[in-house]
């Protein structure tokens, strides 16, 4: 039997990277990082759980969402499983692996620093990989700015609802 040569794959990849300084402690910060608790502070936000031992945010907790689809990708139809990889409440990390329907795998990256007198900054990074030619193709020019876009916005909602305890609403 002749092994075929494997086809190598040109996949695209985009990240995108955002912080914040806000008037709240890191733990409320970080206490946010829950699909059920942004509920409160998401405007517009829905999601799916499909496990969880608590109910909320931990690690191996999976969600699904379509509003990434909509927003980041332009692709309403695409549906992103959230997979927790790292729930760290010390530290105050939160790591996630998104997937992307069947075109692209990303990482989600969440960090909250306390910088003292109930300040904190917190962090955001979120990485795309194509996983195949429609990845390719949602991988266009403008995807890092819709990605960055989508961390700034979050960072914004934290810092309104944390700093007046309302959800920041969009039009």
């Amino acid at each position: 039997m002749t092994e075929q040569p494997i086809k190598k794959f040109p996949a695209t990849r985009v990240s995108a990277s955002a912080k914040i300084t806000i008037k709240a402690d890191a733990d409320a910060m970080f206490a946010l990082t829950c699909p059920k608790e942004e509920l409160k502070w998401i405007d517009q936000w829905q999601y799916e759980m499909i496990f969880s031992d608590s109910g909320k945010n931990e690690n191996n907790c999976i969600f699904k969402e379509s509003m990434s689809g909509l927003f980041v990708l332009n692709a309403p139809d695409i549906d992103t499983y959230w997979h927790t990889t790292l729930y760290d409440r010390v530290s105050r990390r939160f790591h996630a692996l998104l997937i992307y329907g069947s075109a692209a795998a990303g990482k989600f990256e969440f960090d909250a620093k306390d910088s003292g007198n109930g300040i904190s900054e917190a962090s955001w990074g979120l990485t795309f990989t194509a996983l195949n030619e429609q990845g390719n193709r949602l991988a266009d020019d403008g995807l890092k700015d819709r990605m960055t876009g989508m961390l700034q916005f979050l960072g914004q909602s934290a810092k309104h609802y944390l700093e007046t305890g309302k959800m920041m609403k969009t039009n």
